[in-house]
């Protein structure tokens, strides 16, 4: 299902299109960070121009700017039609990263904008914290690297005491998820069951007042204009996108013709996994672009004598 729909896009039965105005002012965030400006001057200039956020908020800082020029769907991938061109958003990460050396923000091989293909689909099956890599001190390359859950430690107390992984457990796990697919590629059917719509106090209460100011008469048609216009901005916002068959189609291409996988093949992750849940009983659950949810645990990989998962 697709929730969160980047800033310049919107969704039409089940597919992303580019919103004009919105779009605009994303290109125009871009154009003006190139041109030296800084990102909380942006916000301001956003601000003051009476532009409203992804929250239909009229309030910008330079880290809802920053998350506009970090966002890697505006140059397109199987889901967005490109936004902006990938030149442009390469001139911009050069910029930003010079910008992190000119204040003395280096980047520390353990912050969340280092993280690899994997930061962003591990989570936690018990607290729902996301997984981080961390590389830890050690005199022997190649063993330092982890991956935690993000509370792990909290205020210097261990809280959470899900396993621990290293790449190559998490990419042999895929890899196996993957060729169980390419072998029978059925498996990407799934039940479309359309989830009933979550309450909307926003949109029920406007819906009252719309119907109270008819009833009396007492109402301007401006007034009537600026209610209807809220509402439907409440019913948008609480929407579930059913787009199951369209990414389950997606996903049928991408598998579609290949051999069977001895490697994670970045380009085939991306365009298949949403996210990964880690189980402490050594489980891992990939959930799939189409809401598809396959398992596969550890053991099955240390049966074909692949890593293992670090113990706490």
């Amino acid at each position: 299902m697709q929730r969160h729909t980047p800033f310049g896009y919107r969704i039409i039965d089940g597919k992303a299109e580019i919103m004009p105005e919105t779009a605009k002012v994303v290109r125009a965030v871009f154009q003006e960070y190139l041109t030296g400006i800084a990102t909380r001057q942006i916000a301001k200039n956003l601000t003051e121009q009476g532009v409203l956020n992804a929250s239909h908020k009229l309030s910008w800082n330079h880290g809802s700017v920053g998350k506009i020029l970090e966002n890697r769907k505006y140059t397109g991938d199987e889901f967005y039609p490109p936004l902006i061109d990938t030149e442009i958003f390469e001139q911009v990460q050069c910029r930003r990263e010079e910008q992190v050396k000119k204040l003395g923000r280096y980047v520390q091989p353990n912050s969340f904008r280092n993280q690899t293909l994997l930061g962003g689909k591990l989570y936690c099956g018990v607290c729902g914290q996301p997984y981080r890599r961390y590389v830890e001190q050690s005199d022997k390359p190649g063993e330092n690297i982890k991956w935690k859950c993000k509370h792990y430690i909290k205020e210097k107390r261990v809280c959470c005491r899900n396993i621990f992984l290293t790449d190559a457990v998490i990419e042999n796990a895929f890899v196996s998820i993957i060729n169980r697919i390419i072998a029978e590629p059925d498996t990407l059917e799934r039940k479309n069951r359309i989830k009933p719509p979550l309450p909307c106090p926003g949109y029920e209460k406007l819906t009252l007042q719309i119907q109270t100011a008819l009833e009396t008469g007492q109402y301007k048609a401006e007034e009537i204009k600026r209610l209807a216009f809220d509402r439907a901005r409440e019913q948008y916002r609480s929407a579930i996108i059913n787009d199951t068959d369209y990414q389950t189609d997606k996903l049928r291409i991408a598998v579609s013709g290949r051999e069977v996988q001895a490697k994670l093949e970045e380009k085939l992750f991306q365009q298949t996994v949403r996210k990964i849940m880690v189980h402490p009983e050594g489980k891992l659950q990939f959930e799939l672009r189409n809401g598809l949810i396959l398992d596969i645990s550890i053991s099955e990989i240390q049966q074909k004598g692949e890593n293992t998962p670090c113990k706490q």
